[in-house]
């Protein structure tokens, strides 16, 4: 009987298990576990993004983040906009990483969510990926209309200084 592979790449099984293993750890090497793992990991990082294991989705949504391509660039921009607040948190985050189309894709979803968490983040990175004058308007709204205070101080300065 034939053995079913799991994904396409040469590494099949072994690599799957292996990249489980290294998410199932506490303290994790992203970038390490990028240049290891790369672009072939994609297809399966992607399912996990989307599991039910909220921790296992969260760690992978990171670990995408530090893989370039755009088709991580569209797995970040999917976890911006389901899934839990961590999820979304991790998807911002991973924007610092990007080019600065993927970078403002992501963002558009961040910066219009409703969590503080994911908002700040969304902020962080838009100014770590010098996009604050791209995502003005959404800044400039978050500034005046968000209902926590800090994160609508935070956008305040940055549009202070984008004048």
């Amino acid at each position: 009987m034939a053995q079913r592979r799991t994904t396409g790449s040469n590494h099949g099984a072994s690599s799957t298990n292996e990249l489980l293993a290294f998410l199932r750890q506490d303290e994790l090497d992203y970038p390490a576990a990028a240049l290891k793992f790369g672009e072939d990991a994609l297809p399966f990082l992607k399912e996990l993004v989307a599991s039910s294991d909220e921790n296992l989705a969260i760690k992978a949504a990171y670990l995408v983040g530090f893989i370039q391509g755009d088709e991580a660039d569209k797995i970040l921009e999917n976890a911006a906009t389901v899934g839990s607040a961590p999820i979304r948190v991790a998807a911002a985050y991973g924007a610092q990483k990007r080019n600065s189309a993927g970078a403002q894709a992501i963002l558009n979803h961040s910066l219009e969510d409703k969590d503080p968490s994911v908002v700040k983040f969304g902020l962080l990175s838009a100014k770590a990926s010098k996009l604050e004058s791209n995502l003005k308007s959404k800044i400039d709204k978050i500034s005046k209309n968000f209902l926590d205070e800090t994160i609508k101080s935070v956008a305040g300065e940055m549009m202070k200084k984008m004048k």
